[in-house]
């Protein structure tokens, strides 16, 4: 293919001069000089294009695929045939058969793509060379209107040239032709198997809510228990597929390499048992470390599988089931529970392989009606039972109830001959158990395996693990959790019938949606706007961490300095996340033009204040006179930063209350830091002492004071200083310097305390305010109560109080 392709490129520069050729006067054509150089390009180029037009139209291995895939469509109507009408048959067996066909339609798909590539590119060579033989056609004509002689045995030797290219192709488009009418045929045959099959889905999806059978009751239902009945299900076991030799030839890697995880799995889970570090979400997992093997195979490298044969899926469904039951059962107490897990692990794997034979509808719905009579009175008791010893009602009785509820419903639609409803519900209630138990062990495994690599030593010795480990670990689960239950909720539509694949289920969420003005909101929209912007947060948050962790560290940066670059870097990658999300939603940006002028009128009028605070913040982030972890005074109010938002910056008080202060008040109001360029701070001590006191020993005391406590800085040195004569006392000062502002008020009331004990040793008394009352004018009569009680004596006073 590749050398036609170069040689296609070489005849294309050869011919495009050629092209309008017709239409040339003689005059364009290139002279008589020209032609035998140009003859001999012709005959050399020829050669590898024949040569390549061979290997295209050689069809050995193109009709070995078209045997292959005639007899596989020959095998699959055989079968359609050997299993009757399809009409009769269950659910399992349509899909099995849909796939198949499924399968039969790509491969002829492909052969048709392959087919009509090779087609287009001779029809493209073919159009080329006949352009080049009408070029040298007409050069032959206009050279023999204007010469008496041209070099006709050049001529002679292209024309040959050109026919043979062309002879040669057309040769070959009749048996490529015929193969592409072979492969259409197949793919009309293939096509109505495949509507046949559909069709009877879709009947049967829209007969859920139909009667599809006789009642239970009827004596037409009684009467097909006949002889006929149990050859249906001799006919029914032998038309099992059976696990063919190219299957095992064709999936023999797929496994291998479940039997080969299923042992490194069980192996490494054995050697973990006496770990005492391992991970909490895998302790129930050592008890069965095996059955850990298998089920994380199973249900990890299943998907591989094209469409495996229906008992190779039906011992897939079994190890699953029974691997997870082992497990699950591990992590349970109630023996209750446990034993229900076991019986529907069971009935699960019972009702499957009565389908994979196909069963005949009335031995099936007689089985489902036995089923229901057991079930019923069997859950009930199981739930009286739990609830008497527990002494009230939880979860498990709970759903025992529904169960028997679903069980009841089964029953009676069963016995009114709505038979696709009631094996609807008793098989999607099962699935839809076993789908959350699966769930649950797949995120209990998943949380654990993220544990388990992000806590390894090599992980650990980075400080950006050690720091931020456990932030990752949960970040990731919750991914994790997220896609698993995404997941496990598209495949609940699956197990109800109301879709038939998850991608299907998919494909048809993504697709739909609702208009809003000339736009069409689709969910694909939607989930893409979500998934940027969460990836634009998650990769904001990883990358602050990093730099934090790493380079920050490194080069000693302040505080401020780190969260200025973290949050305009945040800040940053959200608005490109959001643009992105926009643009990867085929939103473009001129259509928020008028979005964009609304949105200034609001600014200028109801979101000023919003503005103003915003624009304030990030003034606050690049001039930073407030930094994370400052003590400021604000309103005669001391607090400590503790976060510089988009909009507001909180603030926390001495008394531990938060305050959350708006940007513009930072940057228009007068804001005291006492932090701003260094936490040195003074503290001042004020003490007065009674008139007489020793001067000199009193300031001796206060230096003493200073010198004696391990807070005080040398440098600058304390000092103690007689300020003036008071009222009543002589007031001294102390002025000591501190290097933590945080300890000002502890180191206060320190050196008070020393001070204190030291004039009590050293006799300084410390006075209280005297006030002299100078009277000019008094009343009489209270002159006259003040001498009386002057001459009462002792006695008498103390009894008249």
């Amino acid at each position: 293919m590749t050398r036609l392709y170069i040689a296609f490129l070489m005849t294309a520069s050869l011919v495009l001069p050629a092209f309008g050729a017709s239409e040339k006067s003689p005059e364009d054509f290139p002279g008589v000089s020209a032609v035998v150089p140009r003859a001999a390009e012709v005959v050399e180029s020829a050669g590898p294009v024949q040569a390549d037009i061979a290997a295209l139209t050689e069809s050995s291995l193109l009709r070995e695929e078209m045997k292959a895939a005639r007899n596989s469509q020959e095998a699959l109507e055989a079968r359609t045939r050997a299993l009757g009408d399809p009409t009769t048959w269950n659910v399992d067996r349509l899909l099995e058969m849909r796939g198949r066909a499924s399968e039969q339609r790509n491969y002829l798909k492909r052969l048709m793509d392959d087919l009509s590539e090779r087609l287009s590119r001779m029809e493209a060579v073919r159009r080329a060379w006949e352009e080049r033989r009408s070029f040298w056609r007409n050069w032959e004509q206009a050279l023999g209107k204007s010469l008496p002689s041209i070099p006709e045995e050049a001529f002679q030797r292209a024309r040959e040239a050109v026919d043979g290219v062309l002879e040669l192709v057309e040769a070959g488009f009749g048996p490529m032709l015929d193969l592409q009418n072979e492969i259409t045929d197949l793919q009309v045959r293939n096509l109505e198997r495949l509507n046949q099959v559909e069709a009877i889905l879709n009947s049967l999806r829209g007969n859920t809510f139909s009667r599809t059978a006789y009642p239970l009751a009827s004596l037409k239902y009684i009467s097909q228990f006949g002889p006929g009945l149990w050859e249906s299900v001799e006919s029914g076991v032998a038309a099992v597929q059976l696990i063919r030799k190219d299957f095992l030839r064709d999936s023999g890697w797929i496994i291998t390499l479940q039997v080969v995880l299923a042992l490194v799995t069980g192996i490494i889970f054995s050697r973990q048992r006496k770990n005492p570090n391992i991970t909490r979400e895998w302790l129930f997992l050592l008890a069965h470390p095996w059955a850990t093997g298998i089920f994380v195979s199973v249900s990890t490298l299943s998907f591989l599988y094209p469409i495996p044969p229906a008992l190779w899926r039906l011992l897939l469904w079994a190890l699953a089931a029974g691997s997870a039951s082992i497990l699950i059962s591990g992590l349970l107490k109630n023996p209750r529970k446990k034993f229900m897990v076991c019986l529907l692990a069971g009935l699960f794997i019972l009702s499957l392989s009565l389908q994979i034979i196909s069963l005949p509808q009335p031995l099936y719905r007689l089985y489902l009606t036995v089923l229901c009579l057991l079930g019923i009175p069997l859950f009930l008791v199981i739930s009286s039972r739990n609830i008497r010893q527990r002494g009230s009602s939880d979860g498990f009785s709970l759903a025992l109830r529904i169960g028997a509820a679903v069980l009841f419903a089964s029953f009676a639609a069963q016995f009114a001959g709505y038979a696709n409803l009631a094996s609807r519900l008793i098989e999607s209630s099962v699935e839809t158990v076993f789908l959350g138990l699966f769930a649950t062990m797949v995120i209990r495994l998943g949380r654990g395996a993220i544990e388990f690599v992000l806590t390894r030593k090599i992980l650990q010795e980075k400080d950006f693990f050690r720091r931020y480990g456990s932030q990752l670990e949960s970040r990731l689960e919750r991914i994790f959790e997220i896609f698993t239950m995404g997941y496990a909720a598209l495949y609940l539509l699956v197990v109800w019938r109301i879709f038939d694949s998850v991608a299907e289920a998919w494909k048809f969420l993504l697709e739909s949606g609702f208009p809003w003005g000339e736009t069409q909101v689709s969910l694909h929209m939607v989930l893409m706007i979500i998934l940027v912007l969460y990836a634009s947060i998650q990769i904001s948050w990883g990358i602050r961490a990093l730099l934090e962790s790493e380079f920050f560290a490194r080069q000693d940066l302040d505080r401020g300095v780190r969260d200025s670059v973290k949050k305009l870097l945040h800040y940053a990658l959200i608005l490109v996340g959001f643009l992105l999300a926009l643009s990867m939603a085929g939103l473009r940006l001129e259509n928020f033009a008028v979005l964009a002028g609304a949105l200034g009128i609001g600014i200028g009028f109801g979101l000023q204040n919003i503005i103003n605070n915003f624009v304030s913040g990030l003034i606050l982030l690049f001039e930073r006179p407030i930094k994370i972890g400052d003590l400021i005074v604000m309103d005669e109010e001391w607090g400590t930063v503790k976060k510089l938002g988009l909009r507001s910056t909180i603030v926390e008080t001495l008394d531990r209350a938060e305050i959350i202060v708006p940007n513009s008040d930072l940057i228009s109001e007068k804001v005291t830091n006492w932090t701003l360029s260094t936490k040195i701070a003074r503290v001042v001590v004020k003490v007065g002492v009674a008139y007489g006191s020793d001067v000199k020993k009193v300031l001796e005391i206060l230096q003493e004071a200073a010198q004696s406590n391990k807070d005080v800085l040398e440098s600058p040195a304390p000092s103690a200083l007689f300020m003036e004569f008071g009222e009543s006392s002589l007031d001294f000062e102390l002025r000591a310097w501190i290097a933590e502002v945080d300890r000002r008020l502890i180191v206060r009331s320190d050196l008070g305390q020393f001070i204190d004990a030291r004039f009590r040793k050293e006799g300084v008394e410390i006075p209280f305010p005297q006030r002299d009352l100078h009277f000019r004018t008094i009343e009489k009569n209270l002159l006259q109560a003040l001498s009386g009680r002057k001459e009462e004596g002792p006695g008498e006073r103390s009894r008249g109080t």
